[in-house]
């Protein structure tokens, strides 16, 4: 049995939806049911893990955005008689674009956020997309990786982020004559300065503050420096106000 989705030239036979009938392929009650639902729970789920690690879209964020990806796509089926099927889903993808936009931000310090919230928005998008069109298969495993990807991979980025030998930090110096003495003790410790960004910001608040790039591979003679290490020693310095390493 062929499940085309509307394109007739089509040979590719979603597996799930050939297990549940031609009733799922087709709009009717029991499909429309099956595919809200499906982008109800996935939305959810994937806004839940939001909505726990305090992010700007949550739980009704995600299950709305899937649901509304959902429902275009399954009225471009409706519809695909009198007009281009893929027409609405290329809208929809563009408007979350917009939508994921919003939630990236940048703070005084310079430091990115919301890029895997505006990522994962304009995924659970394409998810409802899928799911509208009857693309079962699809939908279930790209929900799964997107699972995956945002509760086990930030602890593996961690990882690499710590072995990394090039850090960026944010330091606050309680004085422009301070950068002097900051630049001669991490040299003093063989770490080279990779870049200095002067950040305007902070100019009437009597510190000087600044963003770094360091590479640590050759610091101390060639030993290892551990990131956490390096920022508590950079704090313990007379001059320094505070001092923070940056993704």
């Amino acid at each position: 049995m062929v499940l085309a989705y509307g394109n007739p030239l089509a040979t590719f036979t979603d597996p799930l939806a050939n297990l549940l009938g031609d009733w799922s392929v087709g709009i009717n009650i029991w499909s429309i049911i099956l595919r809200v639902v499906l982008a109800i729970l996935i939305g959810g789920l994937i806004g839940s893990e939001r909505a726990i690690k305090h992010h700007v879209a949550g739980l009704r964020t995600y299950t709305l955005v899937c649901l509304g990806s959902c429902v275009a796509m399954m009225t471009n089926q409706f519809v695909s008689a009198s007009s281009d099927l893929s027409r609405l889903g290329a809208g929809v993808i563009t408007g979350i674009g917009f939508l994921g936009a919003g939630s990236i931000m940048v703070n005084s310090r310079n430091r990115v956020r919301g890029l895997t919230t505006a990522a994962a928005l304009w995924t659970s998008g394409a998810v409802g997309l899928a799911i509208g069109i009857g693309f079962y298969t699809l939908a279930l495993t790209a929900a799964i990786i997107i699972i995956i990807v945002l509760l086990l991979l930030p602890k593996f980025e961690g990882r690499l982020q710590k072995r990394s030998k090039s850090i960026f930090i944010h330091i606050e110096l309680l004085s422009r004559p301070d950068l002097r003495s900051f630049l001669d003790y991490v040299r003093a410790r063989n770490i080279q300065v990779l870049s200095i960004s002067y950040d305007p910001a902070y100019a009437n608040s009597g510190l000087s503050v600044y963003s770094i790039a360091l590479n640590l591979a050759q610091g101390d003679n060639g030993k290892k420096i551990k990131h956490d290490d390096f920022i508590s020693d950079l704090s313990a310095l007379d001059y320094v106000n505070f001092v923070e390493l940056m993704d």
